[in-house]
């Protein structure tokens, strides 16, 4: 039942698409567009619509939507295929429904079959589905009558309807896709964390630059930090809409997340060197790098106060890169003032 299911949304999404690419003049059937779309006459014939917001206020044969809101309050004869951001079925379908969109509510009678994909269905307690049910969401509500079977794929599912056949409930196992998460996330981590090692070899002047800006004036470096960052988002985000800043968009906004990513380094050295001062151990910022590494790294990965650290630690080191940039402007640049030989 679940491939059937997963066959149908399949077929139903290559319709749609379909449906949309046809111009208009070649339709053999009514056929609806525009920003909102309205049916009061009744439609001796299939009709098509495509739309913001579509209304059925009056009896079609059939009807294969695609919108952010559909809305079917008048009977519908044969079948309803029907895509948006939101299905609502007030009244009877005489054949089958097939539908998908983030909320579904099925609130009038269903003929044959119902094969129903979102991330919220409900299916109203007075509803009798004439065949087979196939529902797959994040939060399932049945009621009413399926007369043949039910299959319900979903996170939660509350049943109150009875079933004719068989009735089937599967809850989708997440185990596998969060094990790959984290194995990416360990490697990913790994990655950064050599990525630092390196930096502080070729690089070990420069680096501790940025770190003792880091150490100075914290408070400011994380205030001015937080607000390059939104800034810098801002300017990336015009750029792309004009088109033609789109190249420089892309270079900023490439530096910006090498920035962020530095960030950390700097900020981890800066809190190691505090530890091994309270430990009274020496300095050494190999060490330090390490010590601060591991620590922010935990700090990240506790729920909630994690993002809250993390967005603390990046605006503190992009506050203390953007201080170093511009204390060492002439330098970066080349126009520095050469010794003779």
């Amino acid at each position: 039942m679940n491939h059937h299911h997963h066959f149908n949304l399949v077929k139903t999404s290559i319709l749609v698409i379909l449906l949309l690419l046809i111009p208009s003049g070649v339709w053999a059937l009514a056929s609806f567009s525009g920003g909102n779309v309205s049916i009061v006459d009744p439609v001796a014939d299939d009709v098509f619509a495509a739309g913001g917001t579509i209304d059925v206020n009056a009896p079609v044969d059939s009807l294969t939507a695609a919108g952010g809101t559909i809305t079917i309050n008048a009977p519908v004869k044969g079948d309803v295929i029907a895509a948006g951001g939101r299905v609502i079925v007030n009244n009877n379908v005489g054949g089958k429904i097939i539908a998908a969109g983030g909320n579904v509510d099925v609130n009038g009678d269903i003929g044959t079959n119902a094969v129903i994909y979102g991330g919220k269905v409900i299916v109203n307690p007075r509803v009798t589905i004439g065949r087979d049910a196939a529902i797959t969401g994040g939060e399932v509500i049945t009621g009413g009558k399926v007369l043949g079977n039910l299959s319900v794929k979903s996170d939660t599912l509350e049943d109150t309807g009875t079933v004719g056949g068989f009735s089937t409930y599967v809850k989708p196992d997440h185990r596998g896709f969060k094990t790959l998460l984290t194995i990416l996330g360990i490697l990913f981590t790994i990655g950064w964390f050599i990525l630092g090692l390196i930096l502080l070899k070729v690089a070990p002047a420069r680096y501790q630059v940025v770190e003792n800006e880091v150490r100075t004036a914290t408070v400011v470096k994380l205030v001015v930090g937080f607000v390059g960052l939104i800034v810098a988002c801002i300017g990336v985000f015009i750029l792309c809409l004009t088109i033609i800043g789109l190249p420089l968009a892309l270079v900023i906004g490439l530096l910006c997340i090498m920035a962020v990513l530095l960030s950390v380094f700097f900020v981890s050295s800066a809190l190691g060197s505090c530890v091994l001062s309270w430990l009274k151990a020496g300095q050494n910022p190999w060490y330090a790098y390490i010590i601060g590494f591991v620590i922010l790294n935990l700090l990240f990965r506790v729920p909630f106060v994690g993002v809250l650290i993390l967005i603390i630690v990046v605006s503190i080191g992009f506050g203390a890169l953007l201080y170093a940039i511009h204390d060492h402007w002439k330098s970066i640049t080349g126009n520095a003032p050469v010794s003779p030989p």
